[in-house]
């Protein structure tokens, strides 16, 4: 029986899906790109890691300050302080870079970081001739307000890494001669000064104590501890209000306490412990610049006491290194 004759509509219709088929089966290779067709999307890239842009200005600041202590000439009676700063400054920058490349950064320009430095204050560093520990000071204080704000920006994440470096800078400054005139204490306020307050009011009882056992030299180090540390207290009490609970009477301390050394070691590792209590609460103190001004100063506050009583100072005050 012959085959029945193709009607016209059903051959237009086979050549349509054939049309269309060889179009698809294009799509799955490489194919003439027409003038209209579209660009094709650019590959997405996700957004920065948390607190990137901060970390990366914190280490070109601290890569800034070697290079700025390359140009002091030092005298004898800072030679030993500016040798330590270089050693905790490229420790500082090598954690830094370290953190940078887990953020997914690239590696330091240190050129192009030292030439981004900020400008000192009344007494600016310049490039003409050898510089003085002084000069290093202030351009590390100079860069104070550029601290509290990128403190006051970032994240819980690296929050305290940034605090307790901008600490190390600002202890620096004031070691050096370009001591720093703090506003008055502001927080951190309500419940999480207690914490805080945790670590001061034992450390003010165990001061007295190796005070009044003690006499001469050893007890002029530890009476200039207690006198600040104990005007921080009570602001800090005060900053609590409702939420400081009732001092104990007393605290158990070792005994015998007859020894320097044993002295020495209590009076150490109680005010160690101040730090990282305020560390801790960073996170309270919010973007509030004042807030971040107050919790910064209390870690360089409770870092110089550590110096004070013989403590070797850390790049990172009050914490492990990041």
């Amino acid at each position: 029986m012959p085959p029945a004759p193709v009607s016209r509509r059903t051959a237009v219709r086979v050549g349509a899906w054939a049309a269309v088929a060889g179009v698809l089966s294009g799509c799955s290779g490489d194919r003439l790109r027409t003038p209209w067709a579209p660009e094709p999307p650019e590959e997405q890239t996700g957004p920065d890691a948390p607190d990137l842009a901060l970390v990366r200005a914190a280490r070109d600041r601290v890569l800034t300050y070697r290079a700025t202590l390359a140009q002091v000439q030092p005298a004898e009676s800072s030679r030993d302080l500016l040798d330590e700063l270089d050693e905790i400054w490229g420790l500082q920058a090598e954690r830094l870079d370290a953190l940078l490349s887990a953020l997914g950064a690239g590696p330091a320009d240190d050129a192009a970081a030292a030439s981004g430095a900020a400008p000192a204050d009344d007494a600016a560093v310049t490039s003409s001739g050898p510089l003085e520990a002084l000069d290093l000071g202030r351009a590390l204080r100079a860069d104070r307000e550029v601290m509290v704000a990128d403190i006051a920006g970032s994240t819980s994440t690296n929050r305290a890494m940034l605090l307790s470096l901008s600490a190390q800078h600002l202890l620096s400054a004031d070691r050096l001669g370009a001591g720093i005139d703090w506003p008055a204490l502001v927080g951190p306020t309500g419940a999480a000064a207690v914490p805080v307050l945790a670590s001061t009011r034992p450390a003010v009882f165990a001061l007295e104590v190796v005070a009044a056992r003690s006499g001469g030299e050893e007890r002029e180090v530890y009476e200039d501890v207690l006198a600040p540390l104990r005007g921080v207290t009570r602001t800090l009490t005060t900053l609590a209000g409702d939420a400081a609970p009732v001092p104990p009477l007393g605290y158990d301390l070792p005994e015998p306490l007859a020894d320097r050394s044993d002295r020495r070691e209590l009076a150490r590792s109680v005010v160690q412990d101040i730090a990282p209590a305020v560390l801790r609460v960073a996170d309270r103190a919010g973007s509030a610049p004042d807030q971040v001004e107050s919790v910064l100063r209390l870690t360089v506050e409770a870092t110089a006491w550590s110096l004070r009583l013989g403590t070797q100072q850390g790049a990172f005050p009050g914490m492990d290194l990041p």
